[in-house]
Parts: structure tokens; C-alpha cells; sequence
């Protein structure tokens, strides 16, 4: 029993670390170590005589609750299902991951309400999950963060032209490579309708008479505007589509909200987009890694 005892403390506080990991909770080492304890405590109760109704579903849930009460600091309802989701979802890739190995080779598994035994627990096992794990922890945890942090890549974003401002949220799209041919300066791509309040009238009726790929029109447009040299005219092209043109803008001022506070970024150009960026609504700009700060 305290063989099992001690290997269930210790699976328990990996599980523990990598939600803590993943979700980037705060909680202090102490407080995983508690709730693997307690998760290891209930293993040895569910081997022995009188404890079956353990195995019911309702009370591991309760359990799983419990443990991460204890070991994490849960600050809102959100944050709980957050922590909830990671801690599950590392356990059953864990779960899966260790099970396929003793499959593989050949071990002694028994399984009897609901526990899973496993006799003469080869050490052969116990090297290889290690380095599994870790391989694995390797590839795929750029892939986990960018997956459940997503909110963590949308960045608050001010926009200034003239004497106006607005305020956008900004996804950080990593493939977006888009730069003015000419001058080689960055383009932060933003839906028209976000940020058309701050636009000159000129510029707005291109958009809103739905002429901006009309590059004629457009250049007539701007060779009468007051603001034709704070504007180009910046080629593109997307999986979907052939040769377009975007037109952009060189603002007076461009600021990012990174780490809680403000900082201004030079040499960008925004770009208008007459299409929306977000199905769902949750940004309306692209910006590009190169200026974050």
C-alpha cells in the first residue's frame, strides 16, 4: 500500500504541475503537493474492503473539484472550468499515453471495478514514460499554449490619425508577413468598420460605395485628398484570392497594451480591410509579432 500510495503522489503532482504549467495559475509548489496527497489517499480507499462507492462517477468528479480547490487558486467561475478542462485533459493524455505503452509491451493488466492493476511493474516502463513525456512536453507544448492561452495572443491596440483614436482588440497572427513593397514597413490589418470613425470622409465613401479594389478610382480619390501622403496603396494576395490591393495609412500613433501597460510602436502602417477578421467577433485587427513590444 504505500508503494501505491507514493506512486500515485507522485503521477498526481505531475498531472497537478503540468494544469499549473498549462494554465498559468499562480498557487504555490506546497499547495500541488497537498492535493496530490489527497488524490493518493483516495487511491489507497479505493482498494480497500467497504470503499466501492468511491468508484462512482459523481464522487470522482467531486474528488478531481477538491483536489483542484486545494492545489490551485481559483479566483473566478471562469478560471475554475479553465483549470478543470487542463487538468483533465493532461490526465487523459497521460492516462492514454502510459496505457498504450504497457500495451505495447505485453504487461500484465487486470482490471476489476473500475481499478486498473498492473502486476510486477516493469522499471522498463517507468524509463520510457519518462522520456515520452518529456519529448512530448517538448513538441507539443508551443502547441497547448497557443491552443488554451488563445485569449493570450489578443492584444489591446490604439489607433491614432488626426485628432481621433480608437481602440481596437488585435489578434497576433504569426504567418502574417504583409509589409509596404516600398518603404518596408509592417501592416496591422483592421476591419473599415472598426476603425472608420477616425478616417477622412474621402476615405470612408471608398469603402462604404464598396470601390476600394477599384485601384483607378482609388488614386483619383486620394490625388485630391489633403491626406494623399499619409496613404499607399499596398498589394497583397491570400490562398483564396488573386492579386488585391489594401489600402493603408501611416498613423500618427500606434500603441500596444502589453504586460498591463502601454507601449508605442513606430514605422507601422494600418491597413483597411472591408472584410470582417473575427467570425465570432472577438478582434478586429491583425497584427504582426514584429511589433509587439
Amino acid at each position: 500500500m504505500d508503494v501505491i500510495w507514493l506512486d500515485n503522489l507522485l503521477v498526481n503532482f505531475v498531472v497537478l504541475r503540468l494544469t499549473w504549467k498549462i494554465s498559468g495559475n499562480n498557487a504555490p509548489v506546497w499547495r500541488l503537493w497537498c492535493s496530490a496527497c489527497i488524490g493518493a489517499c483516495y487511491a489507497i480507499l479505493l482498494i480497500l474492503p467497504g470503499f466501492s462507492i468511491l468508484s462512482v462517477v459523481l464522487l470522482k468528479i467531486m474528488l478531481s473539484l477538491t483536489m483542484l480547490l486545494v492545489g490551485f487558486r481559483i479566483r473566478s467561475f471562469s478560471e475554475g472550468l479553465k483549470l478543470l478542462a487542463c487538468f483533465y485533459g493532461v490526465t487523459f493524455l497521460m492516462g492514454g499515453a502510459a496505457f498504450g505503452l504497457y500495451y505495447f509491451f505485453n504487461a500484465d493488466i487486470e482490471i476489476s471495478k473500475g481499478i486498473f492493476i498492473i502486476k510486477d511493474f516493469p522499471i522498463k516502463i517507468i524509463i520510457y514514460s519518462l522520456v515520452f513525456g518529456i519529448m512530448l512536453y517538448r513538441w507539443l507544448w508551443s502547441l497547448l499554449q497557443l491552443r488554451i492561452n488563445h485569449r493570450q495572443l489578443v492584444y489591446k491596440v490604439e489607433v491614432n490619425f488626426g485628432e481621433d483614436s480608437v481602440i481596437l482588440d488585435a489578434y497576433l497572427d504569426t504567418g502574417n508577413e504583409l509589409a509596404d513593397p516600398v518603404t518596408g514597413r509592417p501592416v496591422m490589418v483592421v476591419e473599415f468598420e472598426s476603425i472608420k470613425n477616425i478616417l477622412p470622409v474621402e476615405i470612408q465613401m471608398i469603402y462604404l460605395e464598396g470601390k476600394e479594389q477599384q485601384l483607378d478610382y482609388v488614386t483619383n480619390i486620394l490625388s485630391e485628398s489633403t491626406w494623399v501622403s499619409r496613404f499607399f496603396i499596398v498589394p497583397y494576395r491570400t490562398i483564396n484570392t488573386s492579386d488585391d490591393y489594401l489600402l493603408a495609412f501611416r498613423p500618427d500613433r500606434i500603441r500596444i497594451l502589453a504586460e498591463e501597460s502601454w507601449a508605442e510602436t513606430r514605422q507601422t502602417l494600418v491597413g483597411i480591410s472591408s472584410h470582417k477578421l473575427s467570425a465570432d467577433d472577438s478582434y478586429q485587427a491583425l497584427i504582426q509579432a514584429q511589433i509587439v513590444p
